[in-house]
């Protein structure tokens, strides 16, 4: 199972009927679960989750409970700012119950999926699984990052670029990478870029210099794969406010001739919610970069307020379906109808659909069976890095050739 061994996990079993909870015990010890430790309510649940040593790998939840329902114990549990793993069990309709794993989500808990009763060890095991790749603190940095050293970090050359593998869904064979910004700090170690890319973003001038680098070392990077003979496409993220500027084609495409890499190698992306902004000037840069063979892509749909008029706004060429809908959606109704829906679209509109965040071989499965095109997420690899990278391609191509 993913990166931890079950022997060291330690879970509590939050449900009022003592069959269900002695069932589902029994099943977690089963599939070698170290410690498993069972609550009838939400109060008894929180008295354990709190005292002193506690720590809880996972918590599986029921919703429907006498005291402390699951929603109030999700509720205390998030207040309260428990770490561990969670997931909900319930009779609940899926609707009900996808909604509430949302909740949870939503107040800061580390949702690892919802699992519709009778809980079984086929569905309990894709949770375990989990636990390991979703850890709460990556790298054993902080949780945020300190914006006085931002500053500093571009002239100290402390962010670098970190490139996660995509494969073709139908055949797994190697399709391209995803360009990924990291800051390396000098005394706190990494941070991932929901650590400091807020503040990076509230600044336009941090905009500009992260848009810069962001740019020009993903391109070289690609320009050094071509010339080694490795021809790599290439993904890059960008802010919606880099597309302020009326220039961002000629200097892309200048950037593209330096490292001789062909436009129809990149695809810069951008989020839904980020589309929302000065239509007009966004389309104009939008269109330049289509007429000069960039890709553009369209991230997170699904997690903005209005996907679809966004999608009229921009000529994209490629739909990246969120992680939220793709992690999970091969044991969910909810999931995979709205994987199977944004895939469906893709098609219609003649854009390639990626599925970011995939977990495991279930959901793979499924992205495979409704046809989606491209994959991403550890279930195939980690971000590494560009030297890392190499080795772990020709692995994987002897494997899927």
């Amino acid at each position: 199972m993913g990166t931890n061994d079950t022997r060291d996990l330690s879970v509590l079993v939050i449900d009022d009927q003592p069959a269900v909870r002695s069932w589902v015990c029994d099943v977690l010890l089963d599939l070698g679960v170290g410690a498993v430790v069972e609550a009838g309510n939400g109060r008894e649940a929180l008295a354990l989750a709190t005292a002193p040593g506690a720590a809880f790998d996972l918590i599986l939840c029921d919703l429907r409970m006498p005291e402390r329902d699951g929603i109030e114990t999700i509720r205390a549990l998030a207040a309260l700012g428990i770490e561990s793993a969670v997931a909900i069990m319930s009779v609940e309709d899926d609707r009900v119950i996808e909604l509430a794993g949302t909740l949870a989500s939503l107040q800061g808990l580390r949702m690892l999926g919802t699992i519709a009763k009778p809980v079984t060890a086929q569905k309990l095991q894709p949770i375990l699984d989990r636990i390991g790749l979703t850890a709460p603190v990556e790298d054993g940095g902080p949780r945020s990052a300190p914006e006085s050293d931002l500053r500093d970090a571009f002239g100290r050359h402390e962010l670098e670029l970190q490139y996660q593998p995509k494969v073709e869904v139908a055949t797994l064979r190697f399709a391209g990478v995803e360009a990924l910004v990291r800051w390396k700090h000098p005394t706190l170690g990494l941070f991932q870029p929901s650590a400091f890319m807020p503040a990076l973003e509230s600044s336009d001038d941090y905009t500009a210099l992260l848009t810069e680098f962001s740019l020009r070392e993903a391109i070289a990077c690609a320009g050094r794969w071509r010339l080694s003979g490795r021809d790599l496409p290439v993904a890059i993220n960008l802010s919606a406010k880099a597309f302020d500027r009326l220039d961002l084609p000629e200097r892309i495409e200048t950037m593209t001739l330096e490292a001789k890499v062909p436009t129809d190698h990149v695809t810069l992306e951008i989020t839904e919610t980020q589309v929302a902004r000065d239509t007009i000037r966004l389309l104009d840069v939008a269109m330049r970069l289509r007429l000069k063979g960039f890709h553009l892509s369209v991230d997170d749909f699904g997690t903005g307020q209005s996907g679809l008029a966004q999608l009229q706004k921009v000529p994209f060429t490629e739909l990246k379906i969120d992680r939220q809908f793709v992690d999970g959606c091969a044991h969910s109704t909810v999931k995979r109808s709205v994987v199977e829906a944004s895939v469906a679209l893709a098609r219609t509109l003649k854009m390639t659909s990626v599925a970011e965040g995939v977990q495991n071989e279930d959901d793979l499965a499924v992205l495979a069976e409704l046809k989606c095109d491209v994959a991403q997420g550890y279930f195939v690899a980690k971000p590494m890095s560009s030297e890392g990278l190499e080795t772990w391609r020709m692995i994987w191509s002897q494997r899927y050739p």
